[in-house]
């Protein structure tokens, strides 16, 4: 059985002790378990659908015809088992494609993306079939299930956004809930190759980072680099970036920024000068209007910071949190400051569903051990035959210890969130007897 449990109360050492610290919040998940070996073959057991399984075809169109053909009854329930099983077919497609991007190219940041709630649908009520299969212990059923949940993730991995990145995180999330009920129950197998075998990280950036250059590239699609700018095309421009900016309370609007950088002539040669370092040329710039030179500065500023803090996603996941909570932003707010990302929160969701999925490959390894040591965890993490991953938030072994018979492992939080509770994840394994 699984409890999740969220504590951020004052922990008391003594009911006689008047002053006592107060414990770090952390989510603590506990799991009375079986000691298990693993299955024979040893990947018996898979999350993820396997080419056996998987038929041609896109996944994405079948998905959301599930949920089409869910709100063509107009009653608002759930889907059947039939209409899950569509999802579980439609899970096994083998080339994803959610078929917009002549609309990125085109919308900018005024896409709409109302196919992502959908897929929030399905895991959720995928997830509902996946807790009553664990619940009586149908584990083939549930593996499954937890196929299918997994694969939905990978695919919703494929949106060409960071939104859909972030919902294809919360997905796998979601599905990681009843997994850990299923690796509770007696008799369930063990699944650290399983664990092991998963593609890391499991949900990547790469189509979202790409989709977020193309999403500003076409908002600036008008700013003109090769030919001069009439004052209609400059004025159209303008008016068009004051209504997607953020516009802050003491902010200027886009025309007032530009007409106080046009008065200064150090700065707009300046401004030519950085331009022709780029690669523009000098006798077309002569002939550019200051504003023109002023957005296409702008505009590269803002490339230069989006790649700037853009590169260091791809590093390790210590290193890129810590690189990125860190990265100096300019004092003096850019034109097109609105238009970056939050990139350090989107790594930091990444970095935590591989934190957990890094920490469950440590309960089944500790279920392992303790199959041919007579029920007992490891007393040390050294004593483990397996390999083991590092913490992703450290670069180091997770932290483990034994307490009266009792595992416990622990992640390390990211720095700045350590009082936050779902940075603290506590896994508490009690070897059934």
């Amino acid at each position: 059985m699984t409890e999740t449990l969220v504590s951020c109360a004052v922990l008391i050492a003594s009911a006689f002790v008047s002053q006592s610290p107060r414990a770090q919040p952390e989510t603590l998940i506990r799991l009375t378990v079986d000691a298990t070996p693993a299955p024979r073959p040893a990947l018996k057991y898979m999350l993820l659908p396997e080419i056996k399984e998987m038929t041609q075809g896109n996944p994405i169109p079948n998905y959301l015809k599930c949920i089409l053909d869910e709100e063509a009854t107009g009653t608002n329930e759930p889907l059947n088992r039939l209409g899950l099983k569509q999802v579980d077919r439609a899970a096994r497609m083998d080339k994803p494609d959610w078929q917009i991007l002549p609309k990125l190219k085109t919308d900018g940041v005024g896409l709409l993306l109302p196919d992502l709630q959908k897929m929030r649908q399905l895991a959720s009520e995928l997830n509902d079939r996946f807790r009553g299969e664990v619940a009586l212990r149908r584990f083939d059923d549930a593996n499954v299930t937890a196929k299918t949940m997994f694969a939905l993730a990978r695919h919703m991995g494929e949106h060409p956004t960071l939104i859909g990145d972030l919902v294809a995180i919360a997905i796998a999330t979601v599905a990681i809930g009843p997994f850990e009920e299923m690796l509770g129950q007696p008799g369930c197998p063990n699944y650290y190759w399983a664990l092991t075998a998963l593609p890391h990280p499991f949900v990547t950036l790469d189509r979202g980072l790409e989709g977020e250059r193309v999403f500003v590239s076409a908002e600036l699609r008008d700013l003109d680099d090769t030919n001069p700018m009439t004052s209609a095309q400059l004025r159209k421009l303008i008016a068009h970036l004051d209504t997607i900016r953020e516009i802050q309370r003491n902010e200027k609007k886009t025309g007032e920024w530009l007409a106080d950088r046009a008065k200064d002539e150090k700065n707009l040669t300046a401004a030519r000068a950085r331009l022709r370092e780029q690669g523009l040329r000098a006798d077309r710039l002569a002939l550019f209007s200051p504003y023109q030179v002023l957005l296409l500065e702008a505009k590269m500023d803002y490339e230069i910071q989006r790649d700037e803090e853009m590169k260091l996603v791809y590093l390790p996941t210590w290193e890129a949190v810590a690189r990125l909570k860190d990265y100096p932003r300019p004092k003096e707010q850019p034109l097109f400051n609105s238009f970056l990302s939050a990139l350090y929160k989107v790594r930091l969701a990444q970095g935590r569903l591989e934190q957990r999925i890094a920490l469950l490959r440590h309960v089944e390894a500790v279920r392992l051990h303790a199959a041919t040591h007579g029920g007992k965890a490891p007393a040390k993490l050294s004593d483990v035959t397996v390999p083991l991953p590092v913490d992703p938030f450290s670069g180091k072994a997770f932290r483990y210890e034994v307490i009266d018979g009792v595992a416990h492992i622990r992640g390390t939080p990211p720095e700045g969130q350590e009082n936050v509770a779902v940075y603290n994840l506590h896994y508490e394994i009690i070897i059934r007897k």
